[in-house]
């Protein structure tokens, strides 16, 4: 496509500001050694963990774009909200969908199913099969879990002529970059990148979670069952956003 380039985006992670065990720096700097042109740091309900990644990027010049990134728990399950800049607030824990659409229309975002059809993880599944409308884009591809437990979002997405996109939720460093989206946009800039999620010009890769990556992922999620702590991040998104 004329005047367009493709760049791999990791459009799904978790850093130390949800429950990741990566800090935020160390998510942009893995990413960009992966040779990932742009990233999401979408944490559990806030947009903390994009900030940092953005101070982080900026201050250590890497050569990668950071996506401001949300991963809501709806009230009807997950939905990943990708914006085209940081908001100055994040949108409420338990948001109904369709409210959630208005808050995103507001700020130009974008919203993606996140493993839809994936038991036991809070999913949107059930809900998008009436109400796809809601939603911009489907992840059709996510490592973690039964991997056939993909195919059916692929199959919905297709017979709605839905964008498609691919994420690693990476919990632990090891994940990262497992399955980046393929975009094609004019450049890798946030805006640019939202804009060719919204408009299709987007596909899905199915890599999946390596051994090793397994391990490590078990052995965070043990460790943080069994020594929780408080939280790493209080400080409010209005304030981190204007140290940028």
């Amino acid at each position: 496509m004329v005047g367009q380039l493709t760049c791999l985006a990791e459009l799904h992670s978790h850093s130390r500001a949800s429950d990741g065990k990566p800090t935020p720096e160390e998510i942009v700097v893995t990413a960009a050694k992966l040779g990932l042109r742009a990233i999401a740091v979408s944490d559990h309900n806030t947009f903390r963990g994009s900030a940092l990644a953005l101070r982080a990027a900026r201050d250590l010049e890497l050569d990668i774009y950071l996506i401001p990134a949300n991963e809501v728990r709806t009230s009807r399950g997950d939905v990943l909200v990708l914006c085209p800049s940081l908001p100055d607030e994040d949108p409420p824990g338990g948001i109904d969908p369709r409210e959630l659409r208005k808050w995103s229309d507001e700020r130009g975002c974008i919203m993606i199913a996140a493993h839809p059809f994936h038991p036991g993880r809070k999913s949107v599944g059930l809900y998008m099969l009436r109400n796809h409308e809601v939603f911009d884009a489907v992840e059709v591809w996510n490592p973690r879990g039964i991997p056939l437990l993909n195919y059916p979002a692929e199959r919905f997405a297709r017979s709605k002529g839905m964008p498609m996109t691919s994420g690693s939720d990476a919990h632990v460093l090891s994940e990262l970059g497992e399955a980046p989206t393929v975009i094609n946009a004019a450049t890798c800039r946030p805006e640019d990148v939202i804009e060719a999620i919204r408009r299709g010009r987007c596909s899905p890769t199915r890599g999946l979670m390596r051994l090793s990556a397994l391990r490590e992922a078990i052995a965070w999620s043990v460790e943080r069952r069994l020594r929780p702590s408080g939280p790493w991040l209080a400080s409010p998104l209005g304030d981190l956003k204007r140290g940028l």
